[in-house]
């Protein structure tokens, strides 16, 4: 189990950097497995893990691996101890970036895809939007009241929260498409 786990992590890093969906050291993936999340080394390169990159570390608190895992542990240990989500994924879309720099609290895509598997996305804003524990009270506070789903972090990324690490990855793919449509109808003047 904790084998083909740490393989899913290791393929979904792969799709997230070929879709662009994060740079060459940006982002993170994890796992709920048993009492303990694998997670992402901090400084990996989602697109070429290995499974040296994969951490296991407590889920109940701290672990003397915390410093080795991603800078975002914070907030995936909050998000896991507060809901029954098995797999999160934090990306940096570009386009969905971008986008939260241009709209409120939430963005609902104009596209029939969108509308069907995001429906409308909050868009969080936070002091100190990386790994922090503003961030972690945050999310984790969203997903236990909101079941799982996407979050969109003003200036920073994403965030999905799901049962499968597919889905996951799924929704983020959803996330950027949709934003990307989005911000290529504003350019042109068609009236969202």
């Amino acid at each position: 189990m904790r084998r083909e786990l740490v393989r899913e992590i290791i393929f979904t890093g792969k799709v997230l950097y070929r879709e662009g969906l994060v740079n060459s050291h940006a982002g993170n993936i994890s796992v709920r497995y048993r009492d303990s999340i694998l997670i992402t080394r901090t400084g990996s390169m989602l697109g070429y893990l290995t499974e040296d990159d994969i951490i296991e570390v407590s889920l109940s608190g701290e672990d003397p691996l915390d410093e080795v895992a991603s800078s975002e542990l914070i907030v995936h240990r909050a998000i896991y101890q507060e809901t029954d989500t098995k797999a999160i994924i934090h990306a940096h879309p570009v386009n969905a970036v971008a986008l939260s720099f241009l709209v409120g609290d939430s963005f609902t895509p104009v596209d029939n895809e969108g509308k069907l598997f995001l429906g409308t996305v909050p868009v969080l804003s936070v002091s100190h939007p990386s790994g922090s524990p503003e961030l972690a009270e945050a999310l984790s506070e969203h997903f236990k009241n909101n079941g799982e789903g996407v979050v969109l972090v003003k200036k920073h990324g994403s965030f999905v929260a799901h049962s499968t690490l597919n889905y996951a990855l799924k929704l983020t793919s959803d996330l950027e498409f949709c934003s990307r449509v989005y911000l290529l109808l504003k350019r042109s003047g068609y009236e969202l």
